[in-house]
């Protein structure tokens, strides 16, 4: 079977995400998502512009649901998750916590990129250059498309 690329594939439909300071507040990213009902999630970014962490629609519907019933009627949630995202004040604040390692690179295999979605539970993915800054998304849409092109291309051999 060929070896796939992140590179090959990424850049089929532009980008969903957007990328902004980790220090930017919550409501500024909720406004973001509210106007822009395309946007799959938001990449945070440190300092030196490099990816540290990720806000998705559900992370902002976990949001949501908080501060309309304060945990009533949610699944079991830890009091330190509960009041770290009731409380949180910045996109930080509310991005999930050990997402560094969340990311690929051009480099990587179609498949690698895959079982970092999978385990993360997440359909989208940064692409980062060689200094861990955002040069792109990969979306589960376009995996999907390669693996449908791959097929077709197998049964016309």
């Amino acid at each position: 079977m060929k070896i796939i690329r992140v590179a090959e594939v990424y850049r089929l439909y532009g980008v969903a995400c957007a990328s902004i300071p980790e220090d930017t507040s919550l409501a500024d990213v909720i406004s973001r998502f509210a106007l822009e009902p395309g946007l799959r999630g938001v990449f945070l970014v440190d300092s030196r512009q490099r990816f540290s962490s990720m806000i998705s629609r559900i992370d902002l519907m976990r949001w949501a649901h908080l501060q309309l019933s304060r945990g009533k009627g949610m699944r079991k949630i830890a009091v330190s998750e509960f009041f770290r995202i009731v409380d949180a004040k910045k996109a930080k604040d509310l991005a999930r916590r050990g997402m560094r390692s969340f990311s690929v690179r051009e480099n990587d295999t179609l498949q690698t990129a895959l079982e970092r979605m999978l385990d993360y539970e997440e359909d989208i993915i940064p692409v980062l250059d060689e200094d861990g800054k955002i040069i792109g998304d990969l979306r589960l849409s376009e995996v999907l498309l390669k693996v449908l092109e791959m097929g077709k291309h197998r049964e016309e051999t």
